[in-house]
Order: C-alpha cells, then sequence, then structure tokens
C-alpha cells in the first residue's frame, strides 16, 4: 500500500511540473518521452531507499499505540487505539484496491478484444505495410497497432489525410503508449493524476500525427475542416488513437502556433525538485535499517599435541562475527499481536503494576520501551529509551518482554523483523 501511495504522490508532482510548464510546447516528441519518463519514475521512485534520508521521519512511524497510561491503584490504561473485529481497514482497502484493479483490467482486455476482432476484418496492405480496413459501420476513423480502420464514407471524403494521420500514429507505435498508460491507470485507478497524464500523452498522439499530415505537405486549412467535420459527426470510438479525437480545439492551436523556442525543452529540469522530494519521501517511508548487530561467539581450549605426545590445552578466544538481519521501522504488513489491538490492551491492563515506592515517593513519568517482533513473532531486544524510575522502567521492560508471540510482520510477502515503540505512561490520581 506504501508503494502506491508514494507512487502517486511522484506522478502528481511530476505531471503538475508538466502542465505548468510544457504543455504548449511544439516539441511534441520531447514531451511524450516526458510523460513516459514519468510513468516509468513513478513506478521506481518507490523503490529507491537511501540509508539515512527521512530517517528521523521513520522512527515516529513505529509507535504502536499513542498512549498508556498506568494509575496508581487499580491499573487502567489509556489509548487512542482502536480495536476492530473481523476484517480490519487496510484489509477493507485491500478489498476495494483490487476490485478496481480487477474491473479496469477487464475493461482494457474487452477494448482490446474488440478492437482487435475490427482489425482482423477484410484487409488492404498499404505500401508503407500497415494494414487498411474499409467497414460499413458508423465507426470514428482509428488505428490499432498496425492496422487503420475507416468507413467507406470518410475514405470517399477525405480518406488520403486520413490515412496519412493514421499511418503516423503506427509509425510512431503510438498503441504502445495507450497500453502503458492504460494498465498504469487499471493500477492506479484511484489517482486522478494517472488519468490526467493519460489524457494528456493523447493529445501529445495527436499533435504528432497532425504534424506528421502536414509534413508531407497537405493544406493546414483543408485539414482543420477536416477535422471539425469529422468532430461534428456522431461515431463509435473504439481505439484510442482516433482521428476524430475530442481534442480537436487544442489541435487547431497547436497547428497555427508558431514552433516553440528550442530552450524551453530546459524546462524538464523543474521536475528534479519534485523527483528529489519523492525519493526523500520514499527514503522517510520505507523501512529503516539498522546497523547489523555482532555478535561475538567465543572458541575456548584448544588441544595441541607435540611430536613428543605431550598435550597442553591453551584457553583461546576467537571472535566470530556474525550480522544479525535487518531490522524494519515500517512494512507493508505490520505485526500484530494475537487477538489485536483489544487483546493487547488487556494483557497489559492485567500485568502492569504501579511500583510500591514509587507511589509513596509520588514519581511518574512516561517511558520508552522498544522491542523488535521476530521473524517468528516472539519478541526481542526490549529496552527502555526514555527512562523515569529505575523501578517504573524495569516493570514496563518486564511486562513487554514477556509478551506473547506476535503475528510477525511481511514485507514483499516474506516475514521481517520489525522494531516497535511503545510509551507507557505511570500517573498518580
Amino acid at each position: 500500500m506504501m508503494y502506491l501511495i508514494i507512487s502517486a504522490v511522484s506522478l502528481a508532482l511530476m505531471l503538475l511540473v508538466y502542465r505548468v510548464a510544457m504543455t504548449r510546447s511544439t516539441y511534441h516528441g520531447f514531451n511524450r518521452f516526458v510523460l513516459l519518463s514519468s510513468l516509468a519514475a513513478a513506478a521506481v521512485i518507490p523503490l529507491i531507499h537511501f540509508n539515512g534520508v527521512g530517517e528521523r521521519a521513520a522512527r515516529t512511524a513505529s509507535v504502536l499505540l499513542d498512549e498508556i497510561t498506568v494509575y496508581a491503584g487499580a491499573p487502567t490504561l489509556q489509548t487512542a487505539a482502536t480495536a476492530t473485529g473481523g476484517l480490519g481497514v487496510m484489509d477493507m482497502l485491500a478489498i476495494v484496491y483490487l476490485t478496481g484493479v480487477i474491473f479496469f483490467l477487464i475493461r482494457i482486455a474487452v477494448g482490446t478484444v474488440k478492437s482487435e476482432i475490427i482489425c482482423h476484418g477484410r484487409a488492404r496492405t498499404l505500401s508503407d505495410g500497415s494494414r487498411l480496413v474499409l467497414t460499413d459501420r458508423n465507426y470514428a476513423p482509428f488505428s490499432w497497432r498496425n492496422t487503420i480502420v475507416i468507413s467507406r464514407t470518410d475514405f470517399e471524403e477525405n480518406g488520403d489525410v486520413i490515412i496519412t494521420h493514421e499511418q503516423a500514429h503506427i509509425h510512431l507505435h503510438h498503441s504502445a503508449d495507450v497500453m502503458i498508460a492504460q494498465l498504469f491507470c487499471a493500477i492506479q485507478w484511484f489517482n486522478p493524476a494517472a488519468w490526467m497524464l493519460k489524457r494528456n500523452l493523447l493529445e501529445v498522439h495527436e499533435f504528432e500525427a497532425d504534424a506528421a499530415v502536414l509534413g508531407y505537405g497537405y493544406d493546414s486549412t483543408r485539414y482543420q475542416i477536416c477535422l471539425l467535420r469529422c468532430a461534428l459527426q456522431t461515431r463509435y470510438s473504439v481505439s484510442s488513437n482516433s482521428f476524430a479525437h475530442c481534442f480537436t480545439k487544442k489541435r487547431i492551436v497547436m497547428i497555427n502556433q508558431t514552433n516553440s523556442n528550442p530552450w524551453v525543452r530546459l524546462r524538464v529540469l523543474l521536475m528534479l525538485p519534485a523527483l528529489a522530494f519523492s525519493v526523500v519521501v520514499s527514503s522517510a517511508c520505507k523501512s529503516d535499517v539498522e546497523k547489523p548487530e555482532i555478535q561475538s561467539q567465543d572458541i575456548t581450549k584448544i588441544s595441541i599435541v607435540d611430536e613428543s605426545g605431550n598435550k597442553e590445552t591453551a584457553e583461546v578466544t576467537w571472535n566470530v562475527d556474525l550480522p544479525q538481519e535487518e531490522v524494519f521501522m515500517v512494512v507493508e504488513d505490520m505485526p500484530e499481536y494475537p487477538g489485536g489491538t483489544e487483546a493487547l490492551l488487556e494483557y497489559l491492563r492485567s500485568n502492569l503494576n504501579y511500583p510500591a515506592r514509587c507511589k509513596e515517593d509520588k514519581i511518574q513519568g512516561r517511558v520508552l520501551v522498544t522491542f523488535v517482533v521476530e521473524k517468528n513473532g516472539s519478541i526481542s531486544s526490549a529496552e527502555v529509551v526514555k527512562s523515569v524510575d529505575p523501578e517504573i522502567d524495569a516493570e514496563a521492560l518486564r511486562v513487554v518482554s514477556a509478551m506473547p508471540a506476535w503475528k510477525p510482520g511481511k514485507q514483499r510477502g516474506e516475514e521481517v523483523r520489525v522494531k516497535f515503540t511503545v510509551p507507557v505512561n505511570f500517573r498518580l490520581d
């Protein structure tokens, strides 16, 4: 889930820079490259993690309970955490997300099959190797992969212009772009930026194809009239690479726009702060990897036998460094106390005791205890990171260390070690 959030935020930032700085540029091929690179960056950035970047931000994310308070007398606990029976909030969100992904993948599959069926009609091969399918149905002219589909009416009126336009789509491999953008939208269907980027990509496709038509020497006025006629007709739209796309006004404006200054392409550098910010956010939200702890294994009593058969035993210690596995601060599936939050609160409520001396001396305060939930769910490395009093510290540490095994945390489907911080307040009524 964290991967999706970071990816969505990264894509939104890069799209914002693009729309502010680059949408009016006439360098359509360059803009297309920037949009596709934005998709690639949004997919990769959540996987980037620089040690130390955002480390402090990640530390506070591991606190399980907002506050546990132990009062003198009958122990009571106060916490902002709430227990949920059955499916948790994250489970429900995962179900909703996967349902959306499946829905949009099915829609993409249906549209693709429909286009393939139409394109496999009776066709003629054009001089550039592309295929032309003429249909009696009132489809808007479109191309899919290496096939152009045109109604017979459009072919008789403006066949040469339309074919040239759709051949540009084919030669520039726009169908591959469309499929990539559609799959990205299916994965991030909840992200408006993904759908806006797809729309911007389709605009750039049409700008590129329009420029190719005019580059072949077609009259600009005649071509614009052709665009307007196609836009005013009621058609069935099948594919994204369509001659009669809904960007007619923008296409006409772009056709009549003078070429941009070549230096305008340097505006892409404005994306660097957005990329840097996204990497920092990714590193802050990724696991906080601790330096491997070193354990020493001693080997003692080595016997040495000389040539005379005498044996001597020497006490020798070899330190063998055994690095432990990394400890995560935040993972995709956080560890869970058996029975959930309510069961954890009940365990603490039943086991924490206010030390008698501390009650008499009116000592109170907040203890911070950290511990690691191992791969098998056991509790290890419990320690007090913020002390109040030795007896209070010892009581908090005792109860945390004695907790039963948890459900271990998982990162990318694998069980991992996860570090928690629990604050416990000892207060007198």
